[in-house]
């Protein structure tokens, strides 16, 4: 049975490093403009994730966004005619083509959100516990506590901002489907 499972986990462990790969890896997220404004504006809404429900935000809000995201995804995969498709398709000296970069956007907005919704669980979960049967006057769990409480909540805000970005790779491909049609 073992046999039979290791390659259908193969293949996913292949189709993430594949976007991660296209996406710009560990680089990419680290110069990443939206995490580092992600960063700030998590320590400037410090009210918010220091409150012990922080995570009904996300939990809230994100189902929703995941849901027009998966759709604009969608749509995005069917974007412009044929010649277009064809052109954005072919791969650039790096080996990823514009296509799989915008591709690889939306699938990068899609996973933060996936974590940031995950992160929001475990915190509910890690706090309900930790209030009820454990001595929360200690400093290092407080502390880890707060630290928890801060990445999920960055997690969240960064989902968000995400949102932009994948807007943003949307209009960048517009504008290249535009300049398609106006040479022709």
């Amino acid at each position: 049975m073992l046999e039979s499972i290791k390659p259908i986990y193969d293949d996913v462990w292949d189709v993430i490093k594949r976007y991660w790969r296209t996406y710009g890896a560990l680089k990419a997220l680290l110069l990443s403009p939206y995490l580092h404004a992600s960063f700030f504006i998590a320590l400037i809404l410090f009210p918010l994730w220091v409150n012990q429900s922080w995570w009904d935000l996300p939990l809230t809000i994100l189902p929703n966004i995941l849901g027009f995201t998966l759709a604009g995804f969608t749509i995005w995969l069917g974007f412009g005619n044929d010649s277009f498709r064809s052109l954005i398709s072919q791969s650039k000296p790096n080996g990823a083509s514009p296509y799989m970069g915008v591709s690889a956007g939306f699938a990068h907005f899609v996973i933060v959100q996936l974590l940031a919704l995950l992160a929001a669980l475990f915190a509910k979960a890690a706090h309900s516990v930790a209030f009820s049967i454990v001595n929360v006057e200690d400093v290092y769990l407080a502390v880890a506590i707060a630290s928890g409480d801060f990445l999920g909540f960055l997690l969240f805000i960064y989902a968000l901002l995400s949102a932009l970005a994948a807007t943003l790779g949307v209009f960048r491909a517009a504008s290249w489907a535009d300049r398609h049609n106006s040479s022709r």
